[in-house]
């Protein structure tokens, strides 16, 4: 549905944080008869559907080698033993997905970004990473993803009065179109880290110089476990708040944002309220509302909650 379709109801805080973080109990879920255990050296990397082994399970089998070993009894999917290395994985599943996408076998196949999501876990490689997965893919095989959002504000010298800066996405994004979102943000792929990331994005979304984007401070992480109808998303969000020279402008540079707005941060929240923002953009404003002293105990009743909805601990390798 686009943010344009949406209705103007009011909802909660709670409310919108729990869209995002809508996973409730892990344990469950591990434990549940709905889910293989996606497991790396032993190592609980991901949780796959159990509507989306069947397809997996074929196009590995038609390999030459087959690269899983699906073990019904214990309800898990393991690299066979040939498949030991970082590099070899990564070849396997962008072999396997590969032929998925082209027998559209998953549904978030069609939407293939070609760009590659570490999967940690492999204590043998210097980064941890045990295999890189396409990140259409992600979803399917339930793996930790990361990503970084920076809130862009401008600040009243005389005031020290607050505006944000606002995406509007671009209609034709194959995620969330026509939602709001941080001025800036983007999925750590490709071996990149959270500060090049940073960098990055803000050149490619915002038209932001390496210069002001590099005054961007780090204010922390983000994390919750949401799902959809593609699956499962236990994410880590590296948040940023980069304070604009009033002057500056974002433009639209990659056609991922349809256009910018700066905004009052009473504004900001009315809409946020209207559930017209990306849901994880929504958690990473209110993140920054709660530091800033905007949200607190006094004037918000569900504050403790909140908070434990937006820092929730996640049972995968990081």
């Amino acid at each position: 549905m686009s943010a344009n379709n949406m209705s103007a109801n009011s909802f909660s805080v709670l409310h919108i944080v729990q869209q995002c973080n809508c996973v409730g109990d892990v344990d469950a879920l591990i434990g549940s008869s709905k889910y293989f255990r996606f497991l790396v050296n032993d190592r609980l990397c991901g949780l796959i559907s159990i509507q989306d082994i069947p397809p997996l399970e074929s196009a590995a089998n038609s390999l030459p080698r087959p690269p899983f070993r699906f073990d019904s009894e214990r309800r898990c999917v393991e690299f066979s033993d040939w498949c030991s290395t970082q590099a070899q994985r990564t070849a396997a599943v962008a072999a396997v997905l590969s032929r998925m996408r082209e027998l559209q076998s998953w549904l978030s196949l069609a939407k293939w970004r070609n760009e590659l999501y570490p999967v940690y876990g492999d204590s043998s490689d210097p980064n941890n990473v045990a295999v890189f997965i396409e990140r259409a893919a992600s979803y399917n095989f339930g793996i930790r993803t990361f990503g970084v959002h920076i809130n862009g504000i401008v600040r009243d010298r005389a005031s020290g009065a607050v505006q944000m800066w606002v995406a509007k996405r671009s209609p034709s994004k194959q995620t969330w179109p026509g939602y709001l979102d941080q001025i800036v943000a983007g999925g750590i792929g490709n071996g990149l880290g959270a500060w090049a990331s940073v960098v990055k994005e803000c050149d490619e979304e915002g038209g932001i110089p390496q210069a002001i984007a590099e005054t961007a401070v780090s204010a922390g992480t983000i994390q919750y476990f949401t799902k959809s109808e593609l699956g499962l998303q236990p994410e880590t969000q590296y948040v940023y708040d980069l304070e604009l020279p009033p002057d500056f402008v974002p433009f639209p540079k990659d056609g991922e944002v349809d256009s910018f707005h700066l905004w009052t941060l009473d504004q900001v929240m009315d809409r946020i309220k209207q559930n017209l923002f990306k849901p994880n953009c929504a958690v990473c404003v209110i993140d920054f509302m709660i530091r800033h002293g905007y949200l607190t105990a006094e004037t918000e009743p569900d504050y403790l909650q909140i908070i434990d909805n937006i820092h929730r601990p996640l049972p995968f390798p990081c």
